[in-house]
């Protein structure tokens, strides 16, 4: 996929790069992948358009992988029905990056030439950490403005919620049926500590409340199912028959988080073989929310090219993750996400994009490309 991008891109007037991603990115202190894969031979492809000086820079990022079919046959052999093209990635995010390249086709066919220089970073590994953002900010790759390329349905992100994966241990005790007092059952353990995992979501909830991008967010309960809230319960039983009795289950879970806010519910429940019998471990991806400041000219601006479109965008704040937490937190450049229609087709069975509107969407890009690297051709 990246060497298809970094020859497409290669089309174009400006300078196409395969960038490789270092080991060593696994030892950052923000590495969050949820996978363990060699990153030799996965480059990223970095496009890069250099202005005629005097206007703003602006990073534009989307990413190149996509999730898996699951049970949706033939989900990689993309089909067009009318006005829809049908294929795992068609609207996350392969449509976007299509719309990136036809608007700089497009700007360059009119002869137009940016001020302010233009690149384009398509991210390895985004549905599972964002390490391949890392590995851009990281190389140091800098601009005044970063806009994340994600499906939004024309509204605008200028926040999006943290997430963490955890696993749980819940160590019991056996007994008898008969002696069932001597016991302890680590189900009935559980439950209490998945009910002070309710109280950290209503407490994040209520944090929410005062953080306005985040208002209108309808975040999953934990233990729901989506793609980053999951919960599997695995039972050890000891013994068998009626005399024996459940002495330990292990939990894997997921918690969102606000910028203000991480889970801690265990040391907050008021039981003594709670605090000694049960053990937590976070293995997976470790996503820190952000946040950008209400008012921001970037926001601004895009707000202007969107109404010149005949669009009302809202600014919101994302309930998934992407790779603007680490241009904006690790790389301290102001940056917020707009895409086109159908976010809810994202991770769904028989995704798709209308391609109609990658259209719109390519037009609404280029025209603030040019407002915000301004052009004088």
């Amino acid at each position: 996929m990246q060497r298809a991008l970094h020859a497409l891109f290669s089309r174009l007037d400006g300078q196409s790069s395969l960038v490789p991603m270092p080991e060593s990115l696994r030892s950052d202190p923000k590495f969050a992948s949820g996978v363990d894969v060699p990153f030799a031979e996965r480059p990223q492809t970095r496009f890069r358009w250099q202005g005629a000086g005097g206007g703003r820079s602006l990073i534009a990022c989307a990413h190149a992988d996509v999730v898996k079919g699951g049970d949706w046959e033939n989900a990689l052999v993309p089909q067009i029905d009318g006005d829809r093209l049908i294929g795992r990635g068609a609207v996350d995010d392969k449509g976007m990056i299509v719309a990136l390249f036809l608007a700089l086709e497009t700007l360059q066919e009119m002869r137009k030439r940016l001020d302010g220089d233009l690149e384009c970073h398509f991210a390895n590994e985004e549905e599972v950490g964002m390490a391949g953002a890392l590995a851009f900010v990281r190389a140091g790759f800098r601009a005044d403005g970063v806009l994340v390329c994600e499906p939004t349905d024309h509204n605008i992100y200028i926040a999006h919620r943290g997430s963490l994966q955890f696993s749980i241990r819940v160590v019991g005790k056996q007994a008898h049926l008969g002696r069932k007092r001597d016991g302890v059952n680590a189900i009935e353990k559980a439950a209490k500590v998945r009910g002070g995992s309710r109280q950290v979501r209503r407490s994040l909830d209520r944090r929410r409340s005062g953080v306005s991008p985040l208002r209108k967010l309808r975040i999953p309960r934990p233990g729901e199912c989506g793609y980053h809230q999951r919960e599997r319960f695995l039972l050890d039983r000891a013994g068998s028959g009626h005399n024996g009795g459940w002495c330990r289950l292990s939990a894997e879970s997921g918690h969102d988080t606000s910028p203000d806010g991480n889970p801690g519910a265990i040391a907050a429940i008021d039981d003594a073989w709670i605090k000694d019998h049960v053990t937590v471990g976070f293995a997976g991806m470790k996503n820190d929310p952000y946040e950008m400041p209400q008012g921001h000219p970037l926001t601004e601006m895009l707000i202007s090219t969107l109404q010149q479109f005949g669009r009302t965008p809202e600014v919101l704040g994302m309930m998934a993750t992407c790779d603007a937490r680490y241009y904006y937190n690790q790389g301290g450049m102001a940056s917020i996400v707009v895409g086109g229609m159908n976010n809810g087709q994202a991770h769904a069975k028989y995704e798709y994009a209308e391609l109609s509107d990658i259209l719109d969407t390519a037009a609404e890009y280029a025209l603030f490309f040019l407002e915000w690297c301004g052009s004088a051709s």
